[in-house]
């Protein structure tokens, strides 16, 4: 009986080993898993709510006609009043402004509950002391563009009359404490010489409108949320473009543009949300930042905690990073050209390509983030440091002097990842070509590395592991540095230590000659990888260059070549191996 208990709680003993050996399998598989996310990468949805006659634009009745002329400004109807070169409305309803002012001002003191709208039929006005229109106290302004007209509003290059002379406000040519709502199809044009040109301490609206700006400070500025809606928008800033400014509420502070045409020049940033920036319904967005304003920030897009973009067509060419944020981008789709003086798409914890085109033809690093995925669209990157880098611990990428140096939020070693599910990646790069602090894992997807020509760095360099379980990978690049994938990845691979140029034609065939792979390289190399399904255990592979047969090998190991090592510089399967090439 002694003998059956103690069988019986041996074999115990022996499940429960069991249950915790598959356990730890278990868990090590999810950690390699490609559906395997250590981060969230969930979008916040913004929606803005938008009344019929916010959208409509269009008013049949008003409460006053304000004539403007040089000789006599002249009101017909009841709520507004003229003092010299001020004209004061007092009492909600809307207000028809038309004819041409050299000295005038606008300002909205009613109730606070009561709402004011100002249709501009036309409009030339120009104020010497303030804002042109000042929206002191009311509900909601509402500034609608008459149907084929054209305004135009222009301040001076000092305020000699302030609302509130602590904060020296006004400090924008349309300037509200209120809700704001721009809309209308007609034209508005502003010259804003004093500080920005549109400014609401509230939320601000801009529906239909086609608006044109140029301004001593920033060009849009609502504090609460700017949403753009359709608009078509030029503006030339010496400070930022278009920003939100709220910084105590978290639901606040966003930016949310659905169409529409921006065309922007900034000192500054070209957009800045405080939170979010959202961005879709296909919109035309052009960005220059020139770095005017040296000490500043002078990125394109810009936001302190996300950016989704669903869709558009973006041409960008900043001087400090092209798309950035200080937590998490999100892409679903888009057509992007950039040009960066520093990176084109950084985040500091995350950034997850789901569909588009993004080409960056200058970069100091094309893509950088904490974790990278990748599940489709096509990437172009040429970078004068990294491709595509797995930002944070010891990296020091950021540290030259340039300007825009980023940060990176403090995420775990195990969550520094560059995942490669799906898409077209092309990395031409003088330094890493992928780079992770953390560990990569590539499950599919077409992937062209063209890594640096000279010693110093390789064309994939990671710290933990990198994993190979599908896709078509060719990397090419100085062998000095070289780094191999992991010896446990589950698709083979076969590694070439060969010499050659730029314009080389390298295509890799099959023992029956049928070709596998193909690349014109676009720099020196003396190390060349693929890895691809088509390559399978046992069979032999042969590598040409410009048609002519090199070497053939056959591939019995995950990893088979001449250039790798068991155990490089960090101690690693496939670490760096730091044999020189003849």
């Amino acid at each position: 009986m002694k003998n059956k208990k103690q069988s019986i709680i041996y074999i115990l003993i022996l499940l429960i080993l069991l249950v915790v050996i598959l356990g730890v399998i278990y868990l090590h598989s999810l950690e390699n898993n490609n559906n395997y996310v250590p981060i969230s990468t969930e979008t916040t949805n913004i929606d803005v709510d938008y009344t019929s006659s916010e959208l409509s634009g269009k008013t049949s009745e008003y409460n006053a006609k304000i004539n403007l002329s040089n000789e006599n400004n002249t009101i017909e109807g009841t709520g507004a009043t003229i003092s010299g070169s001020n004209i004061k409305i007092s009492n909600g309803g809307t207000y028809y402004i038309t004819g041409t002012a050299s000295n005038a001002s606008i300002t909205i003191d009613a109730n606070k509950d009561e709402e004011v709208g100002i249709i501009l039929d036309n409009a030339n006005i120009t104020s010497t002391t303030t804002s042109v229109i000042n929206g002191i106290t009311c509900k909601k302004l509402t500034i609608t563009l008459a149907d084929n007209s054209t305004n135009y509003l222009k301040d001076n290059n000092s305020y000699t009359e302030f609302t509130d002379a602590e904060k020296s406000e006004p400090d924008g040519t349309i300037f509200t404490k209120t809700d704001l709502v721009i809309n209308g199809t007609g034209k508005l044009v502003i010259d804003s010489n004093y500080k920005d040109s549109i400014v609401s301490k509230d939320t601000l609206k801009i529906i239909n409108s086609e608006i044109e700006l140029s301004s001593a400070d920033d060009g849009i500025r609502g504090k609460d949320y700017v949403a753009i809606n359709n608009a078509k928008i030029t503006i030339n800033s010496q400070g930022d473009g278009i920003k939100s400014t709220n910084d105590e509420d978290t639901s606040l502070g966003y930016i949310a543009i659905e169409g529409g045409t921006l065309n922007i020049k900034s000192g500054a940033d070209g957009i800045q949300a405080q939170t979010i920036l959202n961005i879709s319904q296909n919109p035309i967005i052009n960005i220059t930042t020139d770095g005017q304003v040296s000490s500043s920030s002078n990125k394109a897009l810009k936001a302190g905690t996300e950016i989704t973009i669903e869709n558009g067509t973006f041409t960008i060419d900043s001087t400090d990073d092209s798309i950035h944020s200080n937590n998490s981008i999100i892409i679903n789709g888009g057509t992007f050209k950039i040009n960066s003086g520093d990176d084109g798409i950084h985040a500091d914890t995350s950034l997850v390509v789901n569909d588009g085109t993004i080409d960056v033809t200058k970069s100091y690093e094309g893509l950088e983030s904490g974790y990278i995925e990748i599940n489709g669209g096509t990437i172009s990157v040429i970078a004068s440091d990294d491709g595509i880098n797995i930002g944070g611990g010891n990296d020091n990428s950021s540290m030259n002097g340039r300007k825009g140096q980023n940060n990176f939020n403090p995420i775990i070693d195990s969550d520094k990842k560059l995942v490669i599910n799906q898409g077209n990646i092309k990395v031409n790069s003088e330094g890493d070509g992928l780079d992770s602090n953390g560990s990569m894992y590539i499950n599919g997807g077409t992937i062209v590395v063209e890594g640096p020509a000279t010693t110093g760095n390789g064309a994939l360099d990671y710290n933990g592991e990198c994993i190979i379980t599908g896709g078509t990978l060719i990397a090419y690049g100085a062998g000095g540095m070289w780094q191999n994938p992991s010896n446990t990845s589950t698709q083979y691979m076969v590694v070439f230590s060969s010499m050659g140029n730029n314009g080389d034609v390298l295509t890799l065939k099959d023992s029956s000659g049928k070709e596998i792979a193909n690349v014109t390289t676009s720099k020196s190399y003396s190390a060349i990888l693929f890895s691809s399904d088509k390559i399978q255990k046992g069979e032999t592979y042969t590598l040409y260059v410009n048609g002519n047969e090199i070497e053939s090998l056959t591939a019995e190991d995950i990893i088979t070549g001449n250039v790798f090592s068991q155990g490089g510089m960090n101690g690693m399967p496939g670490g760096r191996g730091m044999r020189n090439f003849n």
